[in-house]
């Protein structure tokens, strides 16, 4: 099988790697270059575990250094340090913390005989049916020169294209984008820094502020407050990003800041939060696919957008090589639109729930409230 993937972000490797390994013949295009983006930490859960296995990539996975350390407790604090719940350290609680371009780079390694075309924006100019294949407009990546050309033959596209996909809306499933009424700020410390041997997420007010303890002792960090969309440090009359958190986190405690001076100060990534409008019912069109943030575009509020996104690719790679789900004879695993309806049956239901859960723990989260 032919297939096309539009994304090279964590979502779109991870299908490549798994699709290959079943012998799918697999392209990537990725708009932008080879180089890594600026990075930050990513939690994941048990359910992305279970998804990496399905793809095949349990093994390596399991490998990756990860955090938190042995013996680190679950801790929420208030903003003067004083902590008002704590967990003892479990054994293994399931959840791996990465430094976000580790966890790339391992799905990089693990595309084995999947052709990357790197600075190369594709998109769906045929979304084809039962009878007719999938056909993308490619504009660069080492094409030929004079502008965009047509590539044809796909028996599958998968769109993992993020949050603002231009695959959903060429596709009409564009529910369009919600704000979600606060800013996130984050960051990775250059060096280790001390948490008093603890991982969580404080609230206090419209601000939140999460330590994530990575395998080499550093820190991941990240800080959320209710602010007006499309603001940023400039918009305020400040030099950088950098100031701007320490200056929306003044009068947290000590370790607060100490975690985002200790970060350079490019490294500090600014992001409003937003979420689909709605809940897409259906993640096809045709013989295209819609995975991860294209299809179910969630707040951060429980840590699962990239989970769900694995669970994507789990699904269609299962489905694909015929082993997701009940027997079927061998003209309906050849036929894309059938499979298709199925991944959209089994996925965007489940997708759904976790993204009006995670909209509803974002509006608890920043609820106005009493602070201390």
């Amino acid at each position: 099988m032919r297939i096309a993937i539009i994304g090279a972000g964590l979502v779109g490797l991870a299908t490549a790697a798994g699709l290959a390994r079943r012998g799918a013949q697999v392209e990537v295009f990725e708009r932008a270059g080879q180089e890594p983006p600026a990075g930050a930490g990513i939690s994941l859960f048990p359910n992305s575990r279970k998804a990496m296995r399905r793809l095949g990539l349990g093994d390596g996975f399991d490998r990756l250094p990860h955090g938190p350390p042995s013996g680190t407790r679950t801790a929420m604090r208030r903003r003067d340090g004083h902590i008002r719940f704590s967990a003892p350290a479990p054994r293994d609680h399931g959840v791996r913390m990465f430094y976000r371009n580790d966890l790339r780079e391992f799905l990089l390694e693990s595309c084995d005989d999947v052709a990357f075309h790197w600075g190369a924006t594709a998109s769906v100019a045929d979304d084809g049916d039962r009878l007719r294949r999938a056909c993308l407009t490619v504009d660069g990546g080492g094409g030929a020169p004079g502008g965009p050309r047509t590539v044809g033959g796909w028996d599958l596209v998968i769109a993992a294209d993020g949050l603002r996909s231009r695959t959903r809306t060429a596709l009409g499933l564009d529910p369009g984008l919600r704000y979600a009424g606060y800013t996130a700020w984050r960051g990775v410390t250059a060096d280790p820094v001390d948490t008093g041997g603890t991982a969580g997420e404080d609230w206090a007010g419209e601000h939140r502020f999460g330590t994530v303890p990575l395998a080499d002792g550093r820190v991941y960090w990240f800080a959320v407050a209710s602010r007006p969309a499309g603001e940023t440090a400039v918009s305020r009359g400040l030099a950088s990003e950098k100031d701007a958190v320490r200056r929306e986190f003044a009068g947290w405690y000590e370790t607060v800041g100490a975690l985002i001076d200790a970060t350079p100060e490019d490294a500090v990534l600014r992001h409003d939060i937003h979420d689909l409008a709605r809940p897409l019912r259906v993640f096809h069109r045709g013989r295209v696919a819609l995975a991860g943030d294209a299809a179910h575009a969630m707040t951060p509020d429980l840590g699962q957008g990239a989970g769900a996104g694995f669970e994507d690719a789990s699904a269609l790679c299962d489905l694909v090589s015929g082993a997701g789900g009940d027997r079927q004879d061998h003209r309906e695993r050849q036929d894309v639109v059938a499979l298709l309806q199925r991944y959209s049956a089994q996925r965007a239901r489940s997708a759904a729930r976790v993204l009006l859960a995670s909209r509803f723990m974002g509006k608890v989260a920043h609820r106005r409230r009493r602070t201390r």
